[in-house]
């Protein structure tokens, strides 16, 4: 087991758990934290060494409950890894859940994420349905108001 602790993060550590954060989904930018709960793992005499961000969803594909605690972001630091750090931040966020009324805690993780698939199930989460997202990128509408200025042949703005 690793030494160190784990608490809630003080505001002053925003910009290393949003780096942290960027670590985990490099396309997350300036993540917001604002309606989440944070816990970090503080290294002893190290600094930060991870972080589990969870919010209150009002409801969620597989929980039965609503509302339900979510857990949206969970990361390590690679040194970490395999060393219970994991382990005690969701059971910082169990404890939480329980002391707050929940009985449930719901998460996600990308289909092939193995690694991933396989510390959930470790830490004692059962798989409830499996889902593929779509999207479609929709061209704007006539109706739409919010038109597209282009610039014409003769430097005329036209709408498109």
């Amino acid at each position: 087991m690793s030494d160190g602790r784990v608490r809630p993060m003080q505001s002053d550590e925003l910009d290393a758990v949003t780096a942290m954060m960027q670590s985990l989904w490099p396309a997350a930018g300036d993540y917001d934290f604002s309606d989440e709960r944070v816990f970090v793992w503080e290294e002893r005499d190290q600094g930060l060494g991870g972080f589990i961000s969870f919010s209150i969803r009002p409801w969620a594909e597989g929980c039965e409950s609503t509302p339900v605690p979510y857990i949206e972001g969970l990361w390590v630091a690679p040194h970490l890894r395999k060393s219970g750090v994991a382990t005690r931040l969701v059971a910082a966020v169990e404890e939480w859940c329980v002391q707050n009324g929940y009985r449930e805690l719901g998460s996600d993780v990308e289909i092939g994420n193995e690694t991933s698939l396989k510390m959930h199930a470790s830490l004692g989460f059962e798989p409830t349905l499996r889902l593929q997202f779509f999207r479609k990128i929709l061209a704007l509408g006539l109706r739409d108001r919010d038109v597209t200025r282009r610039r014409g042949a003769r430097g005329e703005d036209r709408e498109e």
